[in-house]
């Protein structure tokens, strides 16, 4: 049976929502002729530990970076981490680890950066860590000093903040320790995005000899850019992490042989990004249409109802959508908003939860929670709306079309390509906009059931689950097929 070594960031199986979830549960679930290793880096200490996965997976690893430091305390899965303690001296520090890190953050910090010598070091580094206690490397005091030194070096980051040093020092080291951590040998690396915890797909890549893809959901530096200039304010910042991002997806982009995004916008964000255009092969996301389908269900009232599915955060602009309800209540003062889903930011939940009580929307507006069951949810609907500023190819959307439900949704990523011909399309944070469409789509039937038709039809012709799994496991048969044994090519030199 051939291994898979899916990489998946704050995802499956600790995170049971969202599109990146669904669609590796899906991939796992619909090839049970495949083992599973799973490496899912968590950065929320409320992270879920208690899940339920099929027997195809045999491993999952689990990398914090919160809480312990080092990855041995958190699994308590070695028993060789003391003799690894004792023997990582000063002299190992100073002599092995820093003219690595040195190099590391050379490469990354540059604009210049020569992807292949970055994942040179990554390999370096990797091969270090997992004989010497990374905790001892990482926390050296003279790794700060080696840090503060580039700056100053550099004209781009010398002013920066001591905060903001601070705030970069200390999350570039948490996320170092993935290169700590052992992995399986597998077949396969299929990382779910192109960003650090994928950095263990450079070293890992060369332990199995195997191939390497990168399907892209939404594309991180596109979605790191917008949360650089949302919570930024320091420009020197703002260049810093730019440079650092773009390098360190560069190399991952670098070791993929196979790099498949999930829309031709996300391919568009790749290839300007340095990917080879060569190695670029967009296949959808797909929907299991007898599940997702056209239903009868028990409506609780008879109100004009718009329903979302979307997680409560920033990049799905739920502000936006609820400044929408309020303009489109002018026209229909009985519409009412259902939005299904959960949080886990606070601060926006709360600021979500204030612009309903200011706008006195109590009556039209109602947060539901998170839902096991989005296709009763979605026929209940007489609309579905999505107000996001940044997508990938999103679920919910094919989801919403296979039940057949007219769509009003925001025109970024590769929502266009979906929707198309299939709904309405408005920009993104116009909230007037949107409450245009809603009330259009709610008081033109022909229009509405139009668009209704016209979505069963393209989700069957284009976005079902059968023909996205399909195509994973070409790519998986076909990548494995030209990647030899490596014991076959020394038995071939041998002969030779």
């Amino acid at each position: 049976m051939k291994k898979v070594l899916i990489i998946n960031w704050d995802c499956y199986p600790n995170f049971a929502t969202g599109g990146v979830y669904t669609w590796t549960k899906t991939l796992i679930d619909s090839m049970p002729e495949y083992e599973f290793a799973v490496i899912n880096q968590l950065s929320n200490p409320n992270s879920n530990s208690v899940y339920t996965i099929p027997k195809n997976v045999t491993t999952v690893i689990e990398v914090p970076i919160f809480g312990a430091t080092r990855y041995e305390e958190f699994c308590k899965r070695d028993n060789l981490l003391q003799a690894r303690i004792l023997k990582t001296t000063q002299r190992v520090i100073k002599e092995k680890f820093f003219p690595l890190y040195t190099e590391f953050m050379k490469s990354v910090l540059s604009d210049r950066c020569n992807t292949k010598v970055l994942a040179d070091v990554v390999i370096q580094l990797h091969d270090l860590l997992v004989q010497y206690d990374a905790k001892k490397c990482l926390e050296d005091p003279l790794t700060w000093d080696i840090f503060i030194e580039l700056l100053n070096n550099e004209p781009m980051y010398s002013s920066m903040t001591f905060k903001e040093a601070l705030t970069a020092f200390q999350l570039i080291q948490r996320n170092i320790q993935l290169l700590s951590i052992q992995v399986p040998k597998v077949d396969v690396i299929h990382c779910s995005l192109a960003w650090l915890p994928s950095l263990v797909a450079v070293y890992a890549k060369k332990e199995s000899n195997c191939p390497v893809i990168i399907t892209e959901h939404g594309v991180a530096f596109r979605e790191l850019l917008l949360y650089y200039n949302a919570f930024l304010f320091d420009e020197p910042s703002k260049i810093f992490w730019k440079v650092f991002s773009h390098n360190i997806v560069r190399v991952v982009y670098s070791v993929a042989d196979v790099i498949t995004p999930v829309c031709e916008a996300n391919k568009n964000w790749e290839k300007s990004l340095g990917a080879d255009p060569a190695k670029i092969k967009v296949i959808y996301n797909g929907v299991n249409t007898s599940r997702f389908k056209p239903m009868q269900v028990t409506r609780t009232n008879n109100r004009p109802t718009v329903v979302t599915v979307a997680r409560v955060d920033v990049f799905k602009d739920i502000v936006c959508l609820i400044q929408a309800i309020n303009y489109a209540r002018e026209k229909i003062p009985d519409i009412l908003c259902l939005i299904y889903g959960t949080s886990s930011d606070l601060d926006y939940s709360l600021r979500c939860l204030k612009t309903v009580a200011d706008l006195k929307l109590e009556d039209n507006v109602k947060f539901m929670g998170g839902t096991k069951e989005p296709e009763k949810v979605y026929n209940e609907a007489d609309i579905i709306a999505i107000s996001s500023i940044t997508e990938g190819f999103p679920f919910t959307i094919i989801e919403a079309m296979a039940c057949g439900k007219a769509v009003i949704a925001s025109d970024v990523g590769g929502v266009r390509e979906a929707l198309d011909g299939c709904g309405l399309l408005v920009r993104s944070r116009r909230p007037h906009d949107l409450a245009q469409g809603m009330v259009k789509l709610l008081t033109d039937d022909n229009l509405r059931r139009q668009f209704e038709e016209a979505a069963i039809k393209k989700v069957h012709a284009e976005f079902t689950l059968e023909k996205c799994v399909e195509s994973f496991k070409k790519e998986y048969e076909n990548l494995t097929s030209s990647h030899k044994d490596p014991e076959a090519k020394s038995c071939e030199a041998i002969i030779q």
